[in-house]
């Protein structure tokens, strides 16, 4: 991941395995390794338009405080599959997403959209997903 954060928005910095381990404890998932390598970077990343929840920080909880648990737990929207771990969202009510498959969530990201409850395979991993967003920027300007 370390070669595709120059693509990424964020001037957070990344946070602790402790935090993420947490994070996956208390969702019952095991994050793909790109996602966690990310946080470890960057916690809160900008991707274009979609903005990833933050894991939340044991070191800044007020920053963090609407993280992904939250996202998923406390605010989910009852239209969502059980399958699906939001771990973004566009400020329109659509969720950037991973399938949770036994515990253990796919590389694959998804987009739910909120208006219709149907979801869409956009990306074969959370690399893909940068950079072909940044790629679509590139082409627009």
């Amino acid at each position: 991941m370390k070669d595709v954060i120059h693509l990424i928005d964020s001037k957070k910095t990344g946070i602790t395995e402790l935090d993420i381990k947490s994070t996956e404890e208390k969702l019952n998932v095991d994050f793909p390794e790109q996602y966690k390598e990310l946080f470890k970077l960057s916690n809160n990343a900008q991707v274009g338009e979609w903005t990833l929840f933050p894991i939340k920080d044991s070191k800044n909880l007020k920053r963090t405080w609407d993280d992904i648990v939250r996202e998923n737990i406390g605010i989910r929207d009852e239209g969502m599959s059980a399958e699906l771990i939001s771990i973004g969202e566009d400020g329109t009510g659509d969720k950037l997403c991973f399938r949770n498959v036994g515990r253990v969530c796919e590389n694959r990201i998804y987009i739910w959209y909120h208006e219709t409850g149907l979801i869409e395979e956009i990306a074969s991993s959370l690399k893909e997903f940068i950079i072909s967003y940044s790629e679509e920027v590139e082409e627009d300007e």
